[in-house]
């Protein structure tokens, strides 16, 4: 059994928060609590410096631009007071704005034209023909009216259904194994570092 204190404060933790498994107790909602506080106080310590370096730091030095998105910020605490708490929408609007113009550009490349462009492709490999026969199957199985689902499209649209259940499946797959990676190592710790039991 090991004597790190780091190694025995994380054994113990994980051993709380695997006990919810059995059911919600005073100790999983004491380190839940204690897990949300110490996220917060990391996110407060960069935000902090993040702000001093980027915001306060240059100011210091003379550059003033960066002070304009620090009055943004501030202009957002405006909400609590009711006299001036429209002031708060500018800001708010300002970056609703911002953030929708970047994910319409991002997503419109990499989420639609290039997956246009990908299935556009020769049928020279077997790989190739499932990406194409999935893919108008998969849209096939979308199109709802009476006229378009009949004989062949009918057809289409239930390989597309497969498709899109395999698709589902796989991803449910993944999620799994990216779960057993996150589990893996949290056993490796209790019963292999701390109680010594793996090698």
């Amino acid at each position: 059994m090991s004597r790190d204190p780091g190694i025995w404060t994380a054994a113990l933790l994980t051993i709380v928060v695997w006990s919810y498994l059995f059911k919600q107790n005073i100790l999983f909602q004491a380190v839940e609590h204690l897990f949300v506080g110490i996220a917060a106080a990391h996110a407060m310590t960069v935000a902090f410096t993040n702000l001093r370096d980027t915001c306060l730091g240059p100011a210091l030095m003379g550059d003033w631009a960066m002070t304009v998105p620090l009055l943004g910020g501030l202009l957002l605490y405006a909400r609590f007071l009711p006299k001036i708490s429209h002031l708060s929408r500018i800001p708010l609007a300002f970056v609703m704005g911002t953030a929708a113009a970047v994910v319409i550009r991002g997503s419109l490349g990499p989420s639609f034209i290039q997956q246009v462009a990908g299935t556009i492709i020769p049928l020279t490999s077997p790989d190739n023909v499932i990406l194409v026969v999935g893919t108008v199957t998969t849209i096939a199985y979308f199109l709802f009216g009476r006229k378009s689902r009949s004989g062949m499209m009918d057809h289409a649209a239930r390989l597309g259904r497969y498709i899109m259940m395999a698709a589902f499946g796989a991803a449910y797959g993944n999620t799994v194994m990216m779960r057993m990676s996150l589990l893996i190592p949290r056993i490796r710790l209790v019963f292999g570092d701390w109680l010594g039991l793996l090698p």
